[in-house]
């Protein structure tokens, strides 16, 4: 079984795919949107144009998926809806029964990534924990295991921060 590569835009932003000349590229028309620059945005074309890569759409049970992995390490309030599609297109392919590899420099996308059980490439190279997230009012001290992006405390109203419940090394 070959493996696939599912690619975040920091993978399209570099020459990172030129490293894998025979490997397959899978991502999403909302990470392809992302692309500013223009030889970005070229290159991503050629791939698509000569078939090494192509754009994926995700479907609702695999963005539940995600979106319930994500929820439980307190990584859904960071990623954005490209990062969930990104995420739940890599659990599509995998149910086909593929060898996925998410390649990212979005360290919320690759822990998530990794507690679903795929493989990861971390285009920054500073990945080391997967990391379960808990949400704390620095005002009150009092803690929420889930939140949405713009949690204010039950308590006393205040922001949301993120703090780092527990880690596991990955490398």
């Amino acid at each position: 079984m070959k493996g696939v590569f599912v690619l975040d835009a920091a993978a399209l932003l570099s020459n990172w795919t030129q490293r894998y000349p025979d490997s397959e590229f899978v991502t999403t028309q909302g990470i392809l949107d992302e692309l500013r620059n223009r030889p970005s945005r070229e290159r991503a074309e050629r791939l698509v144009l000569i078939g090494r890569m192509r754009v994926a759409d995700s479907d609702p049970d695999s963005v539940r998926a995600v979106g319930l992995a994500a929820s439980k390490l307190g990584d859904l309030q960071v990623l954005s809806d490209n990062d969930v599609s990104l995420l739940a297109i890599a659990l599509s392919i995998r149910g086909a029964g593929r060898t996925v590899t998410v390649v990212s420099s979005d360290l919320s996308v690759l822990n998530t990534a990794t507690a679903l059980g795929f493989g990861i490439v971390d285009l920054t190279a500073k990945m080391r924990h997967q990391i379960t997230w808990i949400l704390r009012c620095p005002a009150c001290g009092h803690k929420e295991q889930q939140g949405s992006k713009e949690s204010e405390c039950p308590v006393c109203g205040t922001k949301l921060t993120r703090r780092r419940k527990k880690s596991k090394r990955i490398v």
